[in-house]
């Protein structure tokens, strides 16, 4: 047979979900205790997002810069001859990396109808122009024909009669894009404008604990080197303290408030607030 039970303490399932207040561990405060902390920003920290703010704007700004692209002689041969009838003279290229790179040939010819025939021994083969009339402009495209010789020929043996007189001018040009402006700008965002604001925001934001002992009211700032700034009842006091000190404070000056340095790491101080020698907070 089985034994009745007991319901009056079973709550109903849709209590379940609901937490109780006896479930949560409050901090316990002697009476008219209070301890509290937060993060403050001080006119340095606000300085310091004005700046990080700044610096998002030029960052942005840079970001949208189209960069500028052109083509930069990368070296030259230059030199003039005479070629007699039915010679041919030629001059010789390596090139080890063709990529993005373009060869300029200028001619200039005198004598004759000022013609000379031009053709050009690629690692691909032969790119044949036929014959010019001065003055010549001619451009190959490296990146088409890859790495290895290229052998420029200029031909005068179709004239049986005539010497020509040859200046020539062979640049080799690459691709770039110059991007100056953009990482100027990234440099003064990053570099002179988001650093210094980050150095600012750490230099003036600080953890401020405040402790209320009935009617008094006592704020205590980290600032430099680990001491500690107080203000008690907006009164701030002349000198930053990196000692243990005791006061009286609350209703009658009934209450004996304690800060005192602790360590909180290796080379960490921290500070221990205590009211009537009971703890009730730490900073930081």
């Amino acid at each position: 047979m089985e034994g009745s039970r007991d319901s009056g303490d079973i709550p109903p399932y849709k209590d379940l979900g609901v937490p109780k207040a006896s479930d949560r561990v409050p901090k316990i405060y002697p009476e008219g205790v209070r301890f509290s902390k937060r993060w403050v920003f001080f006119k340095t920290a606000w300085v310091g997002i004005i700046l990080i703010i700044l610096a998002s704007i030029v960052f942005i700004f840079a970001a949208t810069l189209t960069p500028e692209y052109y083509w930069a002689p990368v070296t030259h041969w230059s030199d003039s001859w005479t070629i007699k009838p039915a010679q041919e003279w030629y001059h010789s290229w390596t090139v080890n990396d063709p990529k993005n790179h373009v060869l300029e040939i200028n001619v200039s010819v005198s004598g004759g109808n000022n013609d000379l025939r031009i053709y050009i021994d690629t690692p691909k083969g032969r790119v044949d122009y036929g014959k010019l009339t001065s003055p010549i402009h001619l451009k190959l495209n490296l990146t088409k024909y890859g790495t290895g010789k290229y052998t420029i020929h200029y031909d005068n043996s179709f004239s049986l009669i005539t010497s020509k007189v040859v200046s020539v001018v062979e640049t080799m040009y690459v691709f770039k894009e110059d991007t100056s402006d953009k990482d100027a700008l990234y440099f003064v965002a990053i570099f002179l404008i988001l650093v210094p604001g980050v150095i600012l925001i750490g230099a003036g934001a600080r953890k401020v604990a405040t402790l209320v002992v009935d009617d008094d009211v006592i704020e205590a700032k980290l600032v430099a080197s680990g001491k500690l700034e107080l203000k008690v009842n907006n009164y701030k006091l002349d000198e930053r303290i990196d000692h243990a000190v005791k006061f009286r404070a609350g209703k009658n000056e009934s209450r004996v408030v304690e800060i005192k340095p602790v360590r909180t790491g290796w080379n960490n101080v921290g500070w221990m607030f205590s009211v009537d020698d009971q703890e009730v907070g730490r900073l930081p």
